[in-house]
């Protein structure tokens, strides 16, 4: 079982870049059963009702942080998915404000499958969140696995190196993705950065 973790704050773009990458898993040969866990704030879940029309099987928690006030429940979900439906990838999408902590806690629920996070990164409010929030988008980055650089159609060239640099500056050793997650198919980098990374 491997457990991908997405994180990026909201409006990133996380449930685009999960569902692609869900849609890939579900199309190459061998990959098995994705189950798809997603974590919102508040008590309608907008993305839980995107993902529960397509064809992977969903987790919602809602009214909490699964790095914070749902972590029981979160590990709870987790343990059954793996004993009920052992799947072959889990994919979570935490709230925009969840902090990489949430990694240790499911290692530790899990041991046997140590996670991978991916962080989404906004290219298109970088420097407005950068400024609001160094904390949480620096933790974020810095212990990302990998680093989805998203919306880079919405930035110039020169904006995008700025971003690029930034970032490298906070984690200059995970793989970095650039794409317009909505309009560009990723195939070719899950192949080459999941499923072979």
């Amino acid at each position: 079982m491997r457990i991908l973790l997405f994180t990026g704050f909201l409006g990133s773009g996380k449930t685009t870049v999960l569902l692609n990458l869900a849609e890939y898993l579900a199309k190459v040969e061998d990959q098995g059963k994705v189950v798809i866990i997603e974590n919102e704030i508040g008590d309608v879940n907008v993305d839980g009702q995107l993902l529960s029309g397509a064809s992977f099987e969903t987790r919602n928690l809602t009214s909490g942080c699964i790095c914070c006030t749902l972590a029981g429940e979160f590990i709870a979900a987790l343990q059954d998915i793996k004993d009920t439906i052992q799947p072959n990838w889990i994919l979570i999408e935490a709230t925009g404000l969840a902090h990489q902590t949430i990694a240790d806690t499911i290692e530790r629920a899990v041991p046997a499958s140590p996670p991978k996070s991916i962080v989404v990164v906004d290219s298109e409010r970088w420097e407005e969140l950068y400024e609001e929030i160094p904390f949480l988008l620096t933790a974020q980055i810095e212990r990302a696995d990998f680093i989805f650089i998203n919306k880079i159609d919405s930035v110039d060239a020169e904006e995008l190196l700025h971003i690029e640099n930034d970032v490298k500056d906070l984690n200059s050793d995970s793989p970095l993705i650039k794409a317009a997650a909505s309009r560009d198919n990723l195939d070719k980098v899950w192949e080459e950065v999941i499923l072979n990374g």
